[in-house]
């Protein structure tokens, strides 16, 4: 029989002040709004990102994340949905390249074509937008613009390599046409990778529209599932900035779950067959906004405690059955047992967390073993916030795989989390005595015997792990840090140290 899922009450509050005051920093520095209804997942978030910075105490992150810096970058990566993939909302890149594109190639006058991604997460919708001017023939020169908050998701995008998750829905001619197959992952072609350049940038600054930033004269802005992270206040500052960036007969793109800006900004409002499109007023004949005055007209009572519509929808609400969607449009492996790794890591890379315990649970149920499998339910549900029931789950793989380091690592980790350090401190341990060249435990070792008050230990824990690290190149993933690449972690090591009187050998 399968488990009823657990229904846990609500919760509006945070569990510790600290959590309200790292909401409100956020918020200062990026924006960011975290109402009622998030404020679970959100504190997940931030728990997940003290794992990754290797700190158990919130008040430790907040004094990270109070600069602009590695820490904060990890918090805004766990707190924002990256979820994204090529040729997403495909109306919208038919509507730019049998519309858009044909109206501005009269109007070009040997200017380059300039189009701007805001919010580009890892690079899937900025290469979609080089594909589409590359299938329209455009003929003469292109800019375009990829930017968004997090670093991590930029550094992902530069390198442009992708899964089979990103390649959902796109046909076998894109895939042969502009991607080369390596192994299980596409990698895109080097002339579409060199049309398009990253940048980092926070929507809510002022640093655009400017000549300094490059983000002006635009053709073609697409922000789409972003206008949702922030209060309708903060909305109305960044609709003003897309508008404003855009050139003369430009065009904007917004994503369904984003609020309609008319209300905001004066701007021209055009209904496409794929949706809602803006220009600078005065483009187009005519002013429709009052099409839609009627139907956001409560916009001025609404407050985003109450704007529970405001809840980013998850990558659950858009795929049924990870197991077969993973595979959507491809070659099914001949080996089951493969498909269902494949699957399980797929869905917990894209923060499906029910998606992945789900499959993790049925293939334990069905007599697997393998302590990938263990990783990812164990990795899932104490991400999802179930720490008790991630705490049963180690305990049990670890009863099968006695000798797997990262399972041991985990049992630490969990044990930090509940605030029980010295026997987090013996996991750490065990985890190096089965591994001495394992870095994450060393982090956790430090982490944890800090807590205890063993400073001395504590940084030449952080200092073994700082010597391990520097001798990593710097975009190598550290193994049982779930994708988090050796420089990020040297510089948590630094900080670290720092935190400890200690001084780093080079400075973070």
């Amino acid at each position: 029989m399968t488990e009823r899922p657990r229904i846990r009450p609500h919760r509006s509050e945070w569990t510790q002040p600290e959590f309200a005051e790292i909401a409100l920093a956020l918020h200062e520095t990026t924006g960011l709004v975290f109402p009622a209804n998030r404020r679970e997942s959100a504190e997940s978030g931030m728990r997940r990102a003290m794992g990754a910075a290797c700190v158990s105490d919130p008040a430790d992150l907040l004094r990270a994340i109070r600069a602009a810096g590695e820490i904060r970058d990890i918090l805004i990566t766990e707190l924002t949905i990256g979820e994204t993939f090529f040729l997403r909302e495909n109306g919208q890149l038919d509507f730019l390249k049998h519309t858009v594109l044909p109206d501005l190639r009269g109007n070009a006058g040997g200017r380059a074509l300039r189009i701007w991604s805001a919010g580009c997460a890892t690079g899937e919708e900025a290469y979609s937008l080089a594909i589409a001017v590359q299938e329209a023939a455009w003929p003469g020169a292109v800019s375009i613009l990829g930017t968004d908050l997090s670093v991590a998701r930029l550094v992902a995008a530069k390198r442009a390599r992708y899964t089979a998750w990103s390649m959902r829905g796109v046909s076998e001619r894109v895939i042969d046409r502009y991607f080369e197959r390596q192994g299980k992952q596409f990698v895109l072609r080097q002339d579409i990778r060199s049309s398009v350049e990253f940048r980092a940038l926070n929507l809510a600054s002022a640093e655009y529209p400017s000549l300094v930033s490059g983000v002006g004269e635009m053709d073609v802005v697409f922000c789409r599932n972003v206008l949702i992270y922030f209060d309708l206040a903060t909305v109305a500052v960044i609709a003003a900035r897309l508008i404003a960036s855009l050139a003369p007969g430009g065009w904007l793109f917004l994503g369904a779950s984003d609020p309609p800006i008319a209300e905001f900004v004066p701007c021209e409002v055009v209904l496409t067959g794929a949706g809602l499109a803006y220009r600078p007023p005065g483009t187009t004949p005519g002013d429709v906004r009052q099409l839609f005055r009627d139907a956001w007209s409560g916009v001025e009572a609404v407050t985003f405690e109450d704007a529970s519509a405001a809840e980013p929808a998850t990558v659950s609400s858009v795929v049924a059955d990870a197991t077969t969607a993973v595979r959507a449009d491809l070659p099914a492996p001949a080996d089951a047992d493969e498909d269902i790794h494949d699957a399980c890591e797929t869905a917990y890379e894209q923060a499906d967390y029910d998606a992945a315990i789900r499959l993790a649970r049925n293939a334990i149920d069905r007599g697997e073993d393998n302590d990938l499998i263990w990783i990812v339910l164990v990795r899932s549900l104490a991400n999802r916030g179930d720490l008790a029931a991630a705490g049963e789950a180690c305990a049990a793989a670890l009863e099968r795989n006695r000798m797997s380091v990262e399972l041991t690592h985990l049992h630490g980790i969990l044990l930090t989390e509940a605030g029980r350090y010295s026997e987090a401190a013996v996991a750490a341990k065990q985890a190096l005595y089965l591994s001495p060249q394992y870095t994450i435990a060393h982090l956790a070792l430090g982490d944890a015997l800090s807590r205890t008050g063993d400073v001395a230990n504590a940084r030449r824990a952080f200092r073994n792990a700082e010597t391990l690290l520097e001798g990593l190149a710097p975009a190598t993933p550290v193994p049982g840090g779930d994708g988090v690449e050796a420089a990020q972690l040297l510089r948590i090591a630094r900080f670290r140290l720092e935190t400890l009187g200690a001084t780093p050998r080079r400075p973070r």
